[in-house]
C-alpha cells in the first residue's frame, strides 16, 4: 500500500523530497562544521576533515556502480523486484564485510595509532553508508521519494549532529567524533533495513553477477568524476599558497550547488527512464526526460550566475576576482545535464563498458589545458576550465549514448540551453561586481525564468 501512494506521488512533489535531501546531505557537514571546529583543536578537526573525505571516495569504492543496476533491475518483468532486493543483499555483504576488514587491517598495521582510531572508524562508517545508498536506490525505484528524503538526512546531517553532541559532552577528540558518527551512521543503515530490506545474493544470483559486470566499470569513473569535481582546488594548492585556495573555495558552491540540483532531479529522471526501458517508449520517455534536464541546467547556470554578486559578498565580502570565478562557475550545468541523461541511457542498454576509459581521458585532458590558469591569480580562468570540462564531458557521452538509441537525447534542447547560458554568463561577467547590478541581475534573471518556464510548459517540454 505504501508503494502504491508512493507511486501515486506526483514527479513534483517527488521532485521536491529529492531537492530537500540533496540539501540536507549537502548541508549536514557544513551546519555542524561551524561549531565542531571550534570544539576540536586544529589537529583533531583536520583528522574528521580527511575522515570524510575517505567516507565519499570509500563509498564509490565499494558501491562499485551497483546503486544504478539496482534501480535498473528493480524495472525487470515480473523477477524485478527480487532481483533489485538481491542486489541490495550483495551489496549490504559486499560493503560491510569489506569495510570492517579495511578498518580492522588499518588499524592494526598502522604506526600512527592516535589517528589510526579516528580513520578506521570512518572506514567502518562507510560501509554503513553504502547500505544506506543501496536501499535508496530500491526507494527511488519504488518512488519513495520521502523515504529516501529521510535517509539522506539520516547519513548526514543525523550522523554530524551525533559526532558535535558526543564531542561537546564527552570528550573533544576525533576519535569520540568519529565513534558518534558511526553509531548515527548504524541507526540510519538500521532505519534503510527496515524500509527496503535486502535479499540473500544466492535467491537470484545470475542478476547480482550481471550487476557487477553493470557496475564494475564505474569505479575509475566515479573517482574521475570526483576530481572533475574537485580536483581544480588540489591543483590550486600545488602552485599557489593556502591563501589562493582559500579564496577559490570561497565560491565552490556556485558549482556544487548545480551539481546537487541537478542530481536530486535525476532521482526521478532515472527511474522514468529505466522504468520505460522494458517497453517501447524508451527513446520517446528520454526525449522528455532530456528536455527537462536541458531546461534545468540552462536556468541553473544562467540563475547562479546571476546570484553570484549578492551571493559572494554574503559570502566572502568584496572580492572582485572571487566574484567573477562564481559567475562562471554555474556554467558547470548544462553539460552535467547532459551527462547524467546520457549515462542513464547506457544503463538502460546495459552497456557501461565506456565508463571505466572516457571520464579518466577527460580527467586527464582537463588536467592538461588546467596547469597554466592554476598558476594564475585570475581564477575565472580556472573556473572556466571547469565548466568547459563538463561541456566536454557531456558531449563525449551523448555521442556514446546516441549510439546506443539515435535520436533520443534532444541535443537541440541542451544547444539552445548551452548556448543561451553561455552569452548570459559572458554578459554577466562583463557587468561590474557591485550590489546594485547584483540585485538588478538576479531580477531580471527570475523574470526571465518565469517567461521561459512558461514558453516552456506551453510547448510542453517542460511537464512535471
Amino acid at each position: 500500500m505504501a508503494d502504491s501512494k508512493a507511486a501515486a506521488a506526483s514527479p513534483a512533489r517527488q521532485s521536491a523530497y529529492y531537492l530537500l535531501g540533496a540539501a540536507l546531505q549537502g548541508t549536514g557537514a557544513l551546519l555542524v562544521q561551524p561549531f565542531s571546529i571550534r570544539i576540536l583543536d586544529p589537529t583533531e578537526w583536520g583528522r574528521v576533515g580527511l575522515s570524510a573525505v575517505l567516507l565519499q571516495v570509500g563509498q564509490v569504492v565499494l558501491s562499485a556502480g551497483l546503486p544504478l543496476a539496482i534501480t535498473r533491475a528493480y524495472f525487470t518483468p515480473k523477477v524485478g523486484r527480487l532481483h533489485a532486493r538481491a542486489i541490495h543483499g550483495a551489496n549490504t555483504a559486499l560493503s560491510l564485510g569489506i569495510s570492517i576488514a579495511a578498518a580492522s587491517a588499518y588499524y592494526l598495521l598502522s604506526p600512527d595509532r592516535e589517528s589510526a582510531a579516528t580513520f578506521a572508524w570512518a572506514i567502518a562508517a562507510t560501509g554503513l553508508l553504502s547500505v544506506v545508498v543501496g536501499a535508496q536506490a530500491i526507494l527511488r525505484s519504488q518512488r519513495r521519494a520521502l523515504s529516501f528524503m529521510i535517509l539522506s538526512g539520516g547519513a548526514s546531517l543525523g550522523a554530524h549532529l551525533f559526532g558535535l553532541l558526543a564531542i561537546a559532552f564527552i570528550g573533544a577528540d576525533s576519535v569520540t567524533y568519529l565513534i558518534a558518527f558511526t553509531i548515527g551512521m548504524l541507526v540510519t543503515a538500521g532505519a534503510a533495513f527496515a524500509l527496503a530490506s535486502p535479499l540473500w545474493p544466492g535467491k537470484a544470483w545470475p542478476a547480482v553477477k550481471g550487476a557487477f559486470r553493470l557496475g564494475l566499470p564505474v569505479v575509475p569513473h566515479s573517482m574521475a568524476i570526483m576530481l572533475l569535481m574537485q580536483g581544480d582546488s588540489f591543483l590550486l594548492q600545488h602552485f599557489q599558497n593556502s591563501g589562493g585556495v582559500g579564496r577559490y573555495v570561497a565560491a565552490a558552491a556556485f558549482a556544487l550547488g548545480p551539481f546537487a540540483v541537478l542530481s536530486a532531479l535525476n532521482n526521478v529522471w532515472t527511474a522514468r527512464i529505466f522504468e520505460a526501458s522494458q517497453g517501447e517508449r524508451l527513446a520517446e520517455n528520454i526525449r522528455a526526460v532530456g528536455n527537462q534536464a536541458a531546461i534545468m541546467g540552462g536556468a541553473i547556470a544562467i540563475g547562479g550566475s546571476a546570484a553570484a554578486t549578492l551571493g559572494m559578498l554574503v559570502l566572502k565580502g568584496d572580492d572582485h576576482e572571487v566574484m567573477q570565478l562564481a559567475k562562471v562557475l554555474p556554467g558547470v550545468a548544462c553539460g552535467y545535464a547532459l551527462y547524467l541523461v546520457a549515462m542513464s541511457v547506457m544503463f538502460a542498454r546495459q552497456k557501461t563498458g565506456a565508463f571505466t576509459w572516457v571520464t579518466p581521458l577527460v580527467l586527464i585532458a582537463t588536467i592538461g589545458v588546467a596547469v597554466l590558469p592554476a598558476q594564475s591569480d585570475h581564477y575565472w580562468l580556472l573556473g572556466t576550465v571547469k565548466a568547459a570540462s563538463f561541456a566536454g564531458l557531456g558531449v563525449a557521452y551523448y555521442i556514446i549514448a546516441a549510439r546506443m538509441l539515435p535520436a533520443s537525447i534532444p541535443l537541440r534542447t541542451y544547444a539552445v540551453a548551452a548556448l543561451g547560458s553561455a552569452v548570459c554568463i559572458g554578459g554577466n561577467f562583463l557587468l561590474p561586481t557591485t550590489a546594485p547590478v547584483g540585485a538588478a541581475t538576479i531580477s531580471v534573471a527570475a523574470i526571465a525564468a518565469v517567461g521561459c518556464f512558461l514558453a516552456a510548459r506551453r510547448r510542453g517540454l517542460a511537464s512535471w
